[in-house]
């Protein structure tokens, strides 16, 4: 028969998870995969040891719920000096032992990345189909200016006055045009730094880049802050990818109902410990059988030509993992509201 010590290690050596004994913040046993995600030759160079030398908090503690029981987000550190993000869940067995039960993460936050990357990628289209909108405008402004300086030279009515007219008039389109490419130039970007953002003025150039997609289908915009914002230290482009995700989203509903008088509300607003945006449209809402799911990666419910699942999950996988925030929905009549909260 096997002794206690025996049935316990036999415990942690066949657990997937991560495991460790800490007793008065020393470790006192480790699990083979453990030992293993940190790199070492054997636990023996663990025992011992304080278990704040693995273990690193994040400067801002993070809790997510997986397989319907609570982890912290944190990271841990390998033998050679790598981090890797991991959720713990610590459990006291008396005043002086715990035990920690550690998921690794690496695998499911490379997968985000190359799911945000993927949603990035498949807006790519969208946005050279928006270039378009936006160009078409100047496009035949430009085409009807050269007709006209055409015109006449031919009929030898053509000054010097007309010439610097029509010269500031084409470089005024041109600044227009060359503009358009920064927006969205910028927004696809690879750079990855946080810098101070106004919310107000990232959503007034989110609506500046699509204006012409919106007007070409009649939807109305109404944007308003409701105090004086001050300037949050975020990853940009990740919120301009929010923000025009929801928005598309919104677009995709209008035309899917049929909706005729389209609009979309949205309201920016501050209070002493976060930052709000609430996009709301009338585009015929969502039904309660289905607004729990909308979240879910691949839920959609767009047909299957235009619906990839992807879009809110990514949305809410932005707003949680890289902008510190939560995301909201509601829907009633035929309404739906996203609320935006982000921490200052």
């Amino acid at each position: 028969m096997k002794s206690n010590k025996e049935l316990l290690n036999n415990i942690l050596n066949n657990s997937i998870e991560g495991i460790i004994l800490i007793k008065d913040g020393f470790i006192t046993d480790i699990n083979q995969s453990l030992v293993e995600i940190l790199k070492y030759e054997s636990k023996n160079e663990l025992i011992g040891n304080l278990v704040t030398g693995v273990l690193i908090p994040n400067i801002n503690t993070k809790y997510i719920k997986y397989e319907s029981k609570t982890y912290q987000e944190l990271n841990i550190i390998t033998k050679n000096g790598e981090t890797i993000p991991v959720l713990i869940k610590i459990i006291d067995l008396d005043k002086r032992n715990k035990v920690a039960y550690i998921l690794n993460l690496s695998e499911l936050k490379e997968k985000e990345k190359l799911l945000i990357t993927k949603s990035k990628h498949s807006a790519m289209g969208e946005m050279i189909s928006m270039i378009a909108h936006q160009w078409r405008q100047p496009l035949n402004t430009l085409s009807s200016i050269v007709s006209k300086i055409y015109f006449r030279n031919h009929t030898n009515r053509l000054d010097k006055e007309s010439i610097e007219n029509s010269l500031n008039d084409i470089n005024n389109q041109i600044v227009y045009m060359s503009n358009t490419i920064d927006d969205f130039r910028n927004f696809f970007s690879k750079e990855k730094n946080k810098e101070y953002i106004d919310l107000y003025e990232i959503t007034k150039l989110v609506i500046k880049m699509i204006h012409s997609d919106l007007d070409s289908n009649d939807i109305k915009i109404k944007l308003e802050k409701k105090n004086n914002l001050s300037k949050i230290f975020l990853y940009k482009n990740d919120l301009i990818q929010v923000i025009l995700n929801i928005l598309n989203n919104s677009k995709d509903a209008f035309i899917e109902n049929n909706i005729i008088y389209k609009n979309i509300s949205i309201i920016i607003d501050e209070n002493e410990k976060s930052q709000t945006i609430v996009l709301k449209d009338n585009a015929g809402g969502i039904s309660k059988d289905i607004i729990e799911h909308v979240f879910n990666p691949y839920f959609s419910t767009k047909n299957d030509r235009n619906g990839t699942g992807l879009g809110l999950y990514i949305c809410k996988t932005i707003i949680e993992k890289k902008l510190n925030g939560q995301i909201y929905i509601s829907s009633f009549k035929n309404n739906t509201e996203i609320k935006i909260e982000i921490e200052k």
